[in-house]
Parts: structure tokens; C-alpha cells; sequence
């Protein structure tokens, strides 16, 4: 079974090669090795050439300005070889004192190994296991290769999902919360046979528990029509579980495999009698889409209260559990989450050329103030399909 480093092991290591170098480096300097050939030193010192081509092979690829690079633990010599080296050293006529420290970073290089349980060799193979897990490039390559094959096995992709919304304490006596929410999708495809495309509104839960139905007035959805494909979708409105209203787009209406973009609001306000310590709203990932864009804008009465943070899980039969639980669905990837800052100023993506305009949109419909919000924002380049993203409010 695999050793998976984890980023304190790798910051260890990076330290523990920073302290071999540094003192490997004055060793290599000192008369008895300065200047020569590996083949050289392996006849002067007596040590095994492999040993000597090893250490000196340091300065060739890191020159004077040293390094902390881990795999340097996997390309040195191991330790009994790196003791065996320094000792032919003193032997050779250096004082063991002058080059104490070197003897403690190869100490120190053993009691690492020790600690994280793997030998030289192991500790190379997890060393390529961690950055193939952690590399940038090859984590979007994987996800790439996801989205292809949700698309082909759906039916359905989007170039982009994008959800927003707006959060005010609610003027309404029957209620303490009112908002706008957006969602819609830009480029999305889908072939006849693929099932409908639903425009779902962000989930709420209060508390680690979903805001149910009877918390909530929901107005029917409206498609913002100026952000839509001409001619518009062919909509089905219909009511889904307990007066949860949502558009429905029939594939069979739609030119297989053309991409159109479709866009629906809709205002709600909830009653939520003891809101509890954690809140946060999820966009689901419902289909493959290349990019995902996920605003909040809170009026700035809750704001100044809130601590606010993203994150992305597995999509599971318990979408919010408490935060000992969390850690078993967490995706560990390529979320960015950042603040917008007041209004809608900061709110173009170069995902999506229309973003700030379809923000102003959700502020002009219901004549809301944007510079009285302030904005958080979730994106990812192609999130892990049936995914969700979520903005956690918790106080300060």
C-alpha cells in the first residue's frame, strides 16, 4: 500500500535537505575533495564511486545557491553512505569538528526517515506519488479526462455554471431573511436523448440542516431572457418537491450538441426561527461544466458579523454535516475563493464576459442596492462533476 506525504512531512523534508546541502556543500569544499573528479576522490577517499559521483553531483545541479528541495533526500546517498563519505573525510586529514554539522544532517536525515516510517528507496516513491497528487497540471489534467467522460455518459455539458445571489435581513414581519438568487449556464450541449436540464436554485442550511419548505416563500422562477439564447429554450415550469419551483429544459427542443445559454432568477425569503452558529449555502455541481463561478453578496449588517470561506465536497446523502464529518467528502484541489469587496466592481471573471453585467441584472430586478452588499466569490476550472461548492458563513 502507498505512503501518502503529507504537506508537514514535506515541509520537514524540504528542511532536512536544505541542512544536507548547506553542509555537504563546505565538505565538498574542503582540501581533500575540492576540485576533483568523482573517479578521483572514490580512489584518495576509498569510498565507492557511485557514493562520490552522488555527492558531487550536489554542486552541479544546485551550484552555490544551495537548495531545500526534498528529492534531494532521494538522490543523495543513503545514510550509512553519507556517513561512510564524511568519515573517509576526516580520515583524509579534516578536523571532525570542522564538519560536525554535516554529521548531524545526516542525523538528522535518518531520525526523518524514521518518523515517517519509510526507508531512502520508499521515501523516492512517495516523494513522486505526493507530486503527482499535488501538481497543478497533471490534478487539471485528471479532471479533464472527467469531464469527457461525464459529458459522453450524460449527455450534457456546459462551457460554464454560474450561481449568484444576494442575503439581506428581510423588512418582511413574517421573516428575517430575504434574497435574489441567479443560476444559469452558458454553453451548455446536450444531445436528445440526455435527460432535462433542471435550473435549481442554491440549497440553504442552517444549523448543519437543510431550510425546509415550510421555512422558505419561494417565488416561481423567471428567465432573465436578455442573457438567453434567441430563439429562447423551450421551458417546462413545473413544481418539484414541495412547492420547490424550477425550470425544466427538454433536450428534444434544442439542435443536438448546441450550445445555448440559459439563465433563470427567482426572489425568496425565509423564516429560520434559530438560524444556529454555521450557515451556508451549496451550488451543486449538476452537470460537466469547464468552469464554475459562485457569488454571494451579503448586506453588509451580516457581513461585518461573518467570517466567510469556501470549500468543495462530494455531493452525498448529507450535504452539510458538522465540521468533524466534513473531512471525509472534502475535495482538496483547485478551488479559488476570494472576496469581491463592495458592489459589483469586482465582479467580471474572465470566465465569463458577462458576469458583471448579469450581477447588476440581479441588483436592478429588484431594486436593491449593490453598494450596500459585500461580495465572496467560489470558482474552479472543471470541479469534479456531482460535486458541490459552498460558502460558509460562521461569526467572527
Amino acid at each position: 500500500m502507498p505512503t501518502f506525504l503529507t504537506t508537514q512531512s514535506m515541509d520537514e523534508a524540504a528542511a532536512v535537505a536544505g541542512d544536507l546541502h548547506r553542509t555537504l556543500a563546505e565538505v565538498i569544499r574542503t582540501p581533500p575533495v575540492a576540485g576533483r573528479r568523482a573517479s578521483t576522490l572514490a580512489k584518495e577517499l576509498g569510498v565507492g564511486r557511485m557514493t562520490c559521483q552522488r555527492v558531487m553531483k550536489l554542486t552541479r545541479d544546485s551550484g552555490e545557491a544551495g537548495t531545500s528541495d526534498p528529492a534531494l533526500l532521494a538522490e543523495l546517498p543513503g545514510v550509512g553512505g553519507l556517513r561512510e563519505f564524511l568519515e573517509a573525510v576526516v580520515d583524509a586529514g579534516v578536523s571532525r569538528s570542522s564538519i560536525a554539522d554535516a554529521f548531524a544532517a545526516v542525523d538528522a536525515f535518518e531520525s526523518y526517515l524514521k518518523r515517517v516510517g519509510l526507508s531512502q528507496t520508499a521515501f523516492g516513491s512517495a516523494l513522486r506519488l505526493f507530486h503527482e497528487t499535488s501538481d497543478p497540471d497533471r490534478l487539471r489534467e485528471r479532471r479533464e479526462r472527467l469531464f469527457d467522460a461525464a459529458s459522453a455518459i450524460t449527455g450534457q455539458a456546459a462551457e460554464l455554471t454560474t450561481s449568484m445571489m444576494a442575503i439581506r435581513p428581510s423588512r418582511h414581519e413574517q421573516f428575517n431573511y430575504e434574497q435574489i438568487a441567479v443560476r444559469g449556464y452558458a454553453g451548455m450541449r446536450a444531445t436528445g436523448s440526455a435527460m432535462p436540464i433542471r435550473l435549481p436554485m442554491n440549497m440553504a442550511f442552517s444549523d448543519y440542516r437543510n431550510v425546509t419548505s415550510e421555512e422558505a416563500a419561494r417565488e416561481p422562477q423567471r428567465l432573465i431572457e436578455s442573457f438567453c439564447t434567441r430563439p429562447l429554450p423551450s421551458i417546462d415550469s413545473r413544481i418539484i418537491k414541495s412547492e420547490h419551483l424550477a425550470h425544466i429544459v427538454d433536450p428534444e427542443h434544442i439542435p443536438a450538441g448546441e450550445p445555448f445559454d440559459c439563465f433563470a432568477i427567482q426572489h425568496n425569503r425565509w423564516i429560520i426561527d434559530e438560524p444556529g452558529p454555521h450557515k451556508a449555502i451549496w451550488l451543486y455541481v449538476d452537470y460537466p461544466t469547464r468552469h464554475c463561478i459562485f457569488d454571494m453578496y451579503l448586506h453588509h449588517e451580516m457581513a461585518e458579523h461573518l467570517k466567510i470561506h469556501g470549500d468543495c465536497h462530494l455531493w452525498g446523502t448529507s450535504l452539510l454535516a458538522p465540521p468533524e464529518d466534513l473531512w471525509m467528502t472534502r475535495f482538496s484541489d483547485q478551488m479559488q475563493f476570494h472576496e469581491l469587496g463592495r458592489g459589483t466592481g469586482g465582479a467580471a471573471s474572465r470566465r465569463y464576459e458577462r458576469q458583471r453585467s448579469l450581477a447588476d441584472h440581479m441588483f436592478e430586478d429588484q431594486g436593491w442596492d449593490p453598494q450596500e452588499y459585500v461580495g465572496f466569490r467560489c470558482e474552479m476550472e472543471l470541479p469534479i462533476w456531482r460535486s458541490g461548492l459552498c460558502l460558509v458563513m460562521e461569526p467572527r
